[in-house]
């Protein structure tokens, strides 16, 4: 378990510090996808599953409530986040998508509001059919995006390699792409696993180990897409140079 609380420590850090800079970054450029892919992050990881997270360990009964009721009200934002800012970068012209985006956003809002009707939040956390329609709300949100960025890098690396596109830009949709498969692979493991067995995800150990895991690739391709280290971007553009 101590593992466990490393890679989801680690993924916790570097997704609320991406999710403030691109936060910060929106509010200076009034920006949509900016905002949109900030509170995203933030809403489906630090905030959102920290603070349901949280509520299971205190013992206080009105703040675990109400922990509960601010991570699912967060974790809905961000899922809608996630959702809207897949539909106005990559599908907006889609009729489809549209339609898409609007009935998974509606199925998330129903499921933050039949949370308190079925009795508190804190309940609904281990409430395995009514968590499971969040998550896998989230694992499609997040599988969307990763095969849109991943995409996207394969077009802009094929122009980088003819000297038309800037290869740091397209790693970053790939590192993008990476961590939002990741995350969406580790959402997915869970949703399965708790559908099976009925158990909820924070009652398997081997759940909480894949989760952490995909957690920790997740962090390090989301570090690596917003805040890369100097010398890994001068490492892509070196390759440019030497291509």
């Amino acid at each position: 378990m101590a593992l466990v609380w490393v890679g989801f420590g680690v993924f916790f850090a570097v997704a609320l510090t991406v999710g403030l800079r691109l936060v910060a970054l929106a509010a200076r450029t009034r920006r949509a996808p900016e905002l949109l892919i900030g509170l995203a992050v933030l809403g489906i990881g630090p905030v959102g599953f920290g603070l349901q997270t949280g509520a299971g360990l205190i013992d206080d009964p009105t703040a675990a409530e109400t922990l509960a009721a601010a991570g699912a009200a967060a974790l809905a934002v961000g899922v809608w986040a996630k959702l809207t800012f897949n539909w106005l970068v990559y599908r907006r012209d889609s009729r489809i998508a549209t339609i898409a985006t609007g009935l998974l956003a509606i199925g998330v809002g129903a499921q933050l509001l039949a949370q308190p009707m079925l009795g508190s939040f804190l309940a609904a956390t281990r409430n395995v059919p009514l968590s499971s329609v969040r998550n896998v709300i989230q694992v499609i949100a997040l599988g969307w995006g990763a095969s849109e960025a991943i995409a996207y890098w394969v077009r802009l690396r094929k122009r980088a390699q003819i000297g038309l596109a800037d290869p740091v830009l397209a790693n970053r949709f790939l590192m993008w792409g990476v961590s939002a498969a990741a995350a969406g692979l580790g959402s997915a493991v869970g949703v399965v696993a708790s559908l099976a067995t009925g158990a909820a995800i924070q009652e398997m150990p081997a759940i909480l180990v894949s989760s952490s895991a995909h957690g920790l690739v997740a962090a390090i391709g989301m570090w690596l897409a917003f805040v890369p280290p100097r010398a890994y971007v001068d490492w892509l553009a070196a390759g440019r140079a030497t291509a």
